[in-house]
């Protein structure tokens, strides 16, 4: 079993050790690190310029290259290569790990989302992690958006609620099932309504029902995060026995 160790926020002046049985979730408001951009952008490959480069506005340039400044810059604290010389490989369906010649040993994993001015990052050691948040949109038929994309059970369960309890479980479910496909490495190709959360009565902990064959898919766990209003997120870790730890990436001077 996962432990059920609370979520607050924590921070020290020693960078936090990472061991075999703790995810540590480092949550960014992105608009802190704007007078160090520059600096992050040149941390940046060739390939991450690129795709910065591609966004229309100036403003999601500026949130990629801040988010991916920050996630060098945590990685290099995990596995002591400098920020700008760590090396990025991609799987199947684009889920990005650490090149084998940038980790010798310590089997660090990790995972990135952004959206609007947040940013998170789950890194793990010797087991893969998957995260997740979203920025609340105004106006959103989540009924519509849940029958359409959820499994039945959770359409109907988005059905018997309205306003922002109807709104709140519409992200806490769709965060949940981002993480948990990101985790996998296969994005949203797979299919939202593949598989169902079901968490534990009022618990922030959930386990990942397939839709196919109604089992259980126990190889990985999810957990919801307390964040500020307006934000939802989850983090899916595989395997059991681990526990969260989250932090606050302004209190170890990154930049």
């Amino acid at each position: 079993m996962m432990s059920r160790a609370p979520d607050p926020m924590c921070a020290s002046l020693s960078f936090p050790h990472l061991d075999l049985t703790s995810v540590h979730v480092w949550c960014c408001e992105l608009p802190r690190y704007a007078d160090v951009q520059e600096s992050f952008a040149a941390l940046l490959s060739d390939e991450e310029r690129t795709r910065a480069a591609r966004f229309a506005f100036e403003r999601d340039r500026q949130r990629f290259v801040l988010s991916h400044g920050v996630l060098r810059q945590l990685l290099a604290r995990y596995t002591h290569i400098k920020a700008g010389e760590i090396q990025f490989i991609t799987g199947r369906h684009g889920k990005p790990a650490l090149a084998v010649p940038s980790v010798p040993s310590e089997n660090i994993q990790f995972s990135l989302s952004h959206s609007g001015e947040y940013a998170l990052v789950a890194v793990a050691r010797g087991r893969e992690v998957g995260v997740d948040v979203e920025v609340f949109k105004a106006n959103m038929d989540c009924v519509k958006l849940a029958e359409r994309f959820f499994a039945p059970r959770e359409a109907q369960a988005m059905a018997t609620l309205c306003g922002e309890a109807q709104q709140r479980l519409f992200y806490r479910l769709w965060t949940a099932k981002e993480a948990y496909f990101k985790g996998l490495g296969v994005g949203l190709s797979l299919g939202l309504e593949r598989c169902e959360i079901v968490f534990d009565e009022e618990s922030p902990h959930a386990r990942v029902r397939l839709a196919d064959s109604g089992t259980f898919d126990h190889a990985w766990q999810v957990q919801s995060l307390s964040l500020p209003d307006g934000l939802a997120g989850a983090v899916a870790v595989s395997g059991g026995d681990w526990e969260l730890h989250r932090y606050e990436p302004t209190a170890y001077s990154l930049a």
